[in-house]
Formats: C-alpha cells, structure tokens, sequence
C-alpha cells in the first residue's frame, strides 16, 4: 500500500515557486494564442477569395477589442511589428482609443515623432467625441508621449514634427507649453 502512494505522490507536478509557475502559464497561453493567430492568417493567405462566401468573410472579421488582445499580445511577445498591425488593423475597424494609446506608447517609445504625434491626434478625438470647450485636460497617455518626445529630440523638434502633419491640436499645444513651465527634459531644446 505505501509503495503504490510513494508512486502517486512522486508524480505530482513540483513547482518551485508558485509565481514562477504562474509566469511559465502565462507565457505558455500567450504562445499559444499567438501561433493560433499567425497560423489562422496563413490559411486565410492561402485560401482563394472568390471561394470565399460573403456571410464567411463576416465570420472572419474581428472586432476591434479581439485586434486589441492580439496586439498586447504580440507586444508582450516583444514582436513589434505585429503589434502594430493589430493595433492599426483595431483603429481601422472603429473607433477604439485603447488601439491609439497603443499606438501611441509604442511609437512615443521609439521615438517616431510624426507618428507618435498622428496617433495622439487620433486618441484626443476619439475622447474628445463632445468637444468640450475649454478642452479637457490631456490623458495620461498623451500626456506622457509627448513628455517623452520632448526629452528625446528636444521640444523644438517635436513643433517642427507637429507644424508637418497639419491642423494643431490645442490640447497639444497647451502640453509644449506645459513642457516649459515644468522645465521638461529637452524644453530648452
């Protein structure tokens, strides 16, 4: 009797740490999703269009939240570049500011400026649907970009990068200037 339990016992799983053994799970559901991701789009690939049934190319469309979860995948993937795609591919289907902050913490972190500049454009009006007067204060993550712009190429640069992509935003322009008054790293530059 004492030798079939030692057997059972013994077959347990052992985890070292409970936190580790969450993180190594979590991963594993992140990779799984991921390839089910990249191999559902090489079938589609693959497959011919006209064969495809109009009422089947509806079932295939993703709403912007599903495109949204396969980016924050892809980004804690480390692959950018397919983060990018779903956070575009999210903002194409609707309006979704979760897609633009996305968009723009990963452009904002890059450096791209004009980019970076263009999603915040694109974030303020998808919160700024009732265009309250005076404007509402910049979200966090606008905020934060933009910080962050500044320090990087210096605060000059980035009004040269927001001159070129067109109509100002004022909640942007009121963030350069906020830039000054709290003396932002790079305002001077």
């Amino acid at each position: 009797g004492e030798v079939g339990e030692g057997k059972l016992s013994d077959m347990k799983k052992r985890v070292c740490r409970p936190w580790l053994d969450s993180v190594f799970h979590a991963l594993y559901e992140d990779l799984k999703a991921y390839f089910a991701w990249l191999s559902e789009e090489e079938k589609w690939a693959r497959e011919d269009l006209d064969d495809v049934s109009d009422d089947e190319l509806d079932e295939r469309m993703l709403t912007s939240g599903e495109w949204v979860h396969r980016a924050e995948i892809a980004k804690r993937l480390q692959n950018l570049s397919d983060a990018e795609r779903a956070f575009r591919s999210a903002a194409f289907v609707g309006t979704c500011p979760r897609a633009w902050a996305g968009l723009l913490k990963m452009y904002a972190g890059e450096g791209c400026q004009k980019e970076a500049l263009l999603a915040a454009h694109e974030l303020l009006d998808c919160f700024d649907a009732y265009k309250t007067t005076p404007p509402r204060p910049a979200p966090a993550e606008v905020r934060d970009a933009i910080f962050r712009l500044v320090s990087m190429h210096g605060l000059q640069k980035v009004r040269d990068a927001q001159d070129t992509i067109g109509v100002p935003h004022p909640i942007i322009n009121e963030l350069f200037h906020h830039a000054v008054r709290c003396q932002v790293l790079g305002f001077s530059a």
